[in-house]
């Protein structure tokens, strides 16, 4: 009898504590409720945008109470309209703000992506091209007379020593890897994630001269306004916040968010994939930083006094009111 009054008592319990409300779960924001915000990146999908990505699909930005919106354009481009508050944020390297505030513009550099200026000089192995001296007297090939690619091979000139003078230097487009390969040209400037892991895919053997290796430039990053910062610098914690979340997260997961990316650029076939892996592995390894995120002042002294000491900029510029740690570390 002790021993039935026993399992009726166990069955009782187990009776109410089924019937016991059950804390709600926590709500995700709806899309009502989301701010929407534009960010402008590079000219087309790519592996290569994977943090903003990953920040989406794991909903990092929703976290935030934010709707993202990546657009697709020229870098130029989206620091004009974001300098004009036409757009709120855009991807943009340090070179470009730097110009930017040249010409009065009121951009701001909010969160460091890159660690690493993603910009060097490629040749074949058989070329013997190894060092920026090997250069003198060779036919480079370069996208054209603007952009990151020329502020590198500027930096690289600069900085190594380069005797332009004795360069073939010749506008190739973003023919870089093809024009290698039918030679062209004997070297090229290109991006250290793209055409060289191109390349190697095709069983090419690549030396690749690194530009911070010489000179320590500012790489991309976010880029808003004074306006937004002044008005809505919550607007601007959050979107760092998100992105910088998916960018260790991508560093930290990077077959995860390789698949999270995946969805987000249609245009990546089966077979492509293993080369677009190896682009996001040597995209990793530009993005890793002791301090994620945070602008080192010393490198954007160092890119403006290049630019104002190679004719880029035409005065010296104070770096200051370029760029603000304030929205990584709290400060």
């Amino acid at each position: 009898m002790k021993k039935l009054s026993i399992i009726i008592l166990t069955i009782f319990a187990v009776l109410l504590a089924a019937c016991a409300p059950k804390p709600a779960p926590a709500e995700s924001p709806s899309p009502e409720t989301l701010t929407q915000v534009d960010v402008g990146v590079g000219f087309v999908p790519n592996i290569q945008f994977a943090p903003f990505y990953v920040a989406q699909a794991k909903g990092f930005y929703a976290e935030e109470g934010l709707d993202v919106s990546l657009e697709h354009g020229f870098e130029n481009d989206f620091v004009q309209l974001t300098a004009q508050g036409e757009r709120q944020f855009a991807v943009a390297s340090g070179d470009q703000v730097i110009l930017a505030r040249a010409q009065g513009l009121p951009v701001v550099y909010v969160m460091k992506w890159y660690e690493k200026y993603p910009v060097g000089v490629a040749a074949l192995a058989e070329s013997g091209i190894k060092t920026p001296a090997d250069l003198n007297g060779r036919t480079v090939g370069i996208p054209g007379m603007f952009g990151a690619s020329f502020v590198a091979w500027k930096g690289l000139a600069y900085a190594a020593g380069v005797d332009e003078a004795s360069i073939n230097l010749q506008e190739i487009g973003f023919t870089q890897a093809e024009a290698l390969n039918q030679g062209t040209v004997e070297a090229a400037v290109v991006y250290l994630a793209n055409e060289p892991v191109q390349l190697t895919a095709q069983g090419q053997a690549v030396d690749v001269i690194q530009v911070s290796d010489y000179l320590n430039l500012v790489s991309n990053g976010i880029v808003t306004n004074e306006k937004t910062i002044a008005e809505n610098p919550e607007l601007v914690a959050k979107l760092v916040r998100a992105t910088l979340k998916g960018l260790l997260y991508t560093i930290d997961h990077p077959d995860e968010a390789f698949n999270l990316s995946r969805q987000f650029i249609p245009d990546m076939t089966d077979a492509d994939a293993p080369t677009q892996k190896k682009v996001l592995e040597a995209s990793i390894a530009l993005w890793q930083s002791d301090h994620p995120g945070e602008s080192d002042p010393q490198a954007w002294a160092v890119s403006v006094a290049f630019m104002h000491e190679s004719g880029l900029i035409e005065s010296d510029m104070n770096p200051d009111n370029m760029f603000t740690n304030r929205f990584v570390v709290g400060k």
